[in-house]
């Protein structure tokens, strides 16, 4: 299977709702990226949109007026529920914290360490049945943390792991994306992007075939960095 994807934000923002409904129909949005050749979508939501009776703004209810009066997760559900109908897939993102905050590490003081875990628990049991939903992206460019240091407070290899366990213990057909580090034995990259120690020391998972290592990689169009020249 070759996943042809294409990032939807929104959710992960203030207004908890994928960008554009201000201006268009969800259904034909979704119906455009199925026509033009893409098969998933990659869906970033914040753990503050998973808050019970969090709820989305900057929807043109006019334009979606079966929105109205839904939460921001209950909107998710539409998604993904109308995304399956046309044949299309669903990778879920953790991408922030609180909305717009691109946090270092995958907790704070708001969100513990725990929530990480109990944020995936939380959307595994939601869509356990469902087939539409086909991953889990376990944070979106931890850039503070190590690769395999031993340090529970900043290991993220040890934190995706135990996450996507986790996952697995609930759901185990769910592929479990993990990013890089920013920066590993031969220097600094993207956020995201050094999987340079993954072959040492990989993530261990019950289910091992269900691994899919994923660096952030961007070109100049993002920023010109020293390692193009």
């Amino acid at each position: 299977v070759r996943i042809t994807g294409v990032n939807w934000f929104g959710f992960e923002t203030s207004v908890m709702v994928p960008h554009g409904l201000w201006a268009r129909n969800w259904q034909d949005m979704l119906e455009q990226i199925a026509e033009v050749g893409f098969n998933t979508i990659r869906l970033p939501y914040s753990s503050a949109m998973l808050e019970p009776g969090a709820t989305p703004t900057s929807i043109d209810f006019v334009r979606n007026p079966d929105l109205q009066g839904l939460t921001s997760l209950q909107v998710m559900d539409r998604i993904v529920d109308y995304a399956g109908d046309l044949g299309l897939k669903i990778i879920l993102d953790r991408h922030t914290l609180e909305p717009d905050n691109r946090h270092e590490l995958w907790y704070n003081a708001a969100y513990p360490p725990q929530r990480l875990i109990s944020d995936w628990q939380l959307l595994a049991e939601r869509y356990l049945d469902d087939p539409t939903v086909i991953g889990a992206d376990i944070y979106n460019e931890p850039h503070g943390g190590c690769w395999g240091c031993g340090d529970a407070a900043i290991d993220w290899r040890l934190a995706a792991e135990q996450a996507g366990n986790a996952i697995h213990d609930i759901n185990p057909g769910w592929l479990i994306l993990v990013e890089g580090v920013a920066c590993g034995d031969a220097g600094c990259t993207w956020w995201g992007g050094d999987l340079s120690a993954a072959g040492a020391q990989p993530v261990n998972l019950d289910v091992p075939d269900k691994l899919v290592y994923s660096p952030h990689e961007y070109a100049t169009s993002v920023a010109d960095q020293d390692w193009f020249h």
